[in-house]
């Protein structure tokens, strides 16, 4: 039961890798594989001058044939406190469509239907009801099925969509918002649980003045992992194209922090290095916007087992500046960074 449980939990630590082709939809839609420990997950963000949001649905076989699943939602109303809360649901409340984008966990659902990606979640005193518009501009993460260590163990990731305009509803209590604004979608699919192969991952996604998108992320590995890290940076035009890509080379770090909720050393000013170190990109952490332990919500004695096995997993979320430089292309943008820190 443990086992299963603490797998769950790290289902939550959502992520991505970076590059970039076109995207297709089966690379995203619902799927599912045999092995132990095959996950899938989408986290749907949205932003406006009140809100920041991340939302995950996720299906996962901790025994062959089954179909664990749920969901989690942290939401950061401004000058409120944080609501971040996970559900789990057997499989009895699964449901999905074979060869599309769906899931229904209990009264939870995201779809696809004509040209618009919705979901909804109900929390009691929250519910959220959003639909997005995409554009063109998917950034295909890892080009394919990345090998993992083991054979046959892979991890695909991919941002289906970013920046897109999103319209719905929020409703808390008995007050029920109209809401307008942007926000992405963001796709795991692995058959190895993340705590494995890795220590810590990031996402960062930013936008400068004149629309161009610029994304970096990628994961930490631990001794498991060959080679110390994988990350990627990528930069979209306003239409959506890309304008440069590549494959992290060195990365420095000009100033650590000791992040105030997790308490782990993490950087908050680095240069990474790329593209035969012909390119730069310079990130720099620069407000919170919210801090969750992944374990918020559970009992103290599952707790205690977690961090005896795992240490402490944390969703960390800042306000973020870019700049990068490269003979390509060079620019500024400020944008939003995620930290999902398993262990130090």
């Amino acid at each position: 039961m443990f086992r299963q449980f603490f797998r769950f939990v790290w289902l939550f630590l959502f992520f991505s890798l970076l590059t970039t082709e076109n995207l297709l939809a089966q690379d995203f839609k619902t799927q599912h594989f045999p092995e132990e420990g095959y996950l899938q997950a989408w986290n749907f963000t949205f932003r406006n001058e009140k809100y920041n949001l991340f939302a995950t649905f996720l299906v996962s076989n901790f025994g062959p044939g089954s179909h664990n699943n749920g969901i989690s939602l942290l939401l950061k109303p401004k000058d409120q406190p944080v609501f971040y809360s996970t559900r789990e649901f057997d499989a009895d409340e699964y449901e999905s469509k074979k060869g599309q984008f769906y899931q229904k966990s209990g009264e939870n659902w995201m779809e696809y239907k004509n040209g618009i990606y919705s979901f909804y979640m109900n929390y009691g005193d929250w519910e959220i009801k959003l639909d997005y518009k995409p554009r063109r501009g998917s950034v295909p993460i890892s080009k394919g099925r990345y090998p993992l260590k083991e054979e046959g163990k892979f991890v695909q990731a991919d941002i289906p969509f970013s920046f897109s305009q999103v319209t719905g509803t929020i409703r808390y209590k008995e007050i029920t918002e109209e809401i307008k604004g942007v926000g992405g979608l963001e796709h795991i699919l692995s058959n190895e649980a993340v705590y494995q192969y890795s220590k810590k991952w990031e996402l960062v996604r930013s936008i400068t003045k004149d629309g161009h998108r610029i994304f970096t992320g990628g994961f930490v590995g631990n001794s498991d992992f060959p080679g110390a890290f994988f990350r990627r940076v990528a930069v979209l035009d306003p239409t959506g194209h890309l304008v440069l890509e590549g494959t992290v080379e060195r990365a420095e770090v000009l100033d650590w922090e000791k992040e105030p909720t997790s308490g782990y050393t993490i950087p908050k000013t680095e240069v990474l290095y790329f593209n035969e170190g012909k390119c730069s990109l310079y990130v720099k952490r620069v407000r919170p916007i919210a801090a969750m332990s992944a374990l918020e919500n559970i009992s103290s004695f599952l707790r205690f087992f977690i961090q005896l096995f795992f240490a402490k997993p944390y969703q960390i979320h800042w306000y973020a500046d870019l700049k990068l430089d490269c003979p390509e292309w060079s620019g500024e943008a400020k944008g939003y960074h995620s930290n999902y820190l398993i262990n130090e």
